[in-house]
């Protein structure tokens, strides 16, 4: 099984991008090959109808192509989704053939505010539900993340922990039942 993991902000100290290498050392352990792209990886050109795909986009969609499922840990911006990950979307949306129809997708969110994330997860949700793609019900929220996550993205908080296992293993098991991709 092929996992793809994408996201984080594009600041070095992201506490999504430390999150997001918790994920996929956890996932890894569990068995799935897991594929990252995030920093200058999502660093592509404003979507333009009117250009041919940049190169990013292009990996990106190949990536995407070849996986069985996708991890996608988002920080929130302005209780929104941030630009430069919704971009990248935009962009492989429009290449064929589509690799988000029937793809299960997990979201993952931390924050240093009380929701966690959550709400930028609402608008992922509603973008992922247009493009065809599964999104599992439970998402990873981790609020508080500035105290909560240790320097390798590993909540300190029990409950978050269990949870964070908890919403893998749903999500493994939904990319098992549904992963006949590549």
């Amino acid at each position: 099984m092929k996992i793809a993991i994408m996201g984080g902000s594009l600041r070095k100290d992201s506490l999504n991008l430390r999150l997001l290498g918790h994920l996929a050392r956890t996932l890894a352990a569990l068995g799935p090959k897991v594929r990252i792209a995030a920093g200058n990886d999502l660093r592509i050109p404003l979507y333009d109808a009117d250009a041919p795909p940049p190169p990013g986009a292009v990996s990106l969609h190949n990536l995407l192509a070849d996986s069985q499922g996708l991890v996608i840990v988002s920080p929130e911006y302005n209780a929104g989704i941030p630009a430069h990950l919704k971009n990248a979307l935009d962009w492989v949306s429009t290449m064929r053939p589509s690799p988000f129809q029937g793809l299960p997708v997990l979201l993952a969110s931390a924050s240093p505010g009380a929701f966690g994330g959550a709400r930028a997860q609402m608008q992922w949700r509603a973008t992922l539900a247009n493009l065809g793609a599964v999104a599992l019900p439970a998402g990873i929220t981790v609020p508080l993340a500035d105290r909560n996550l240790d320097a390798d993205g590993v909540p300190q908080d029990p409950r978050t922990a269990a949870e964070v296992q908890k919403v893998l293993a749903a999500f493994l098991d939904l990319t098992g039942r549904l992963g006949a991709r590549p």
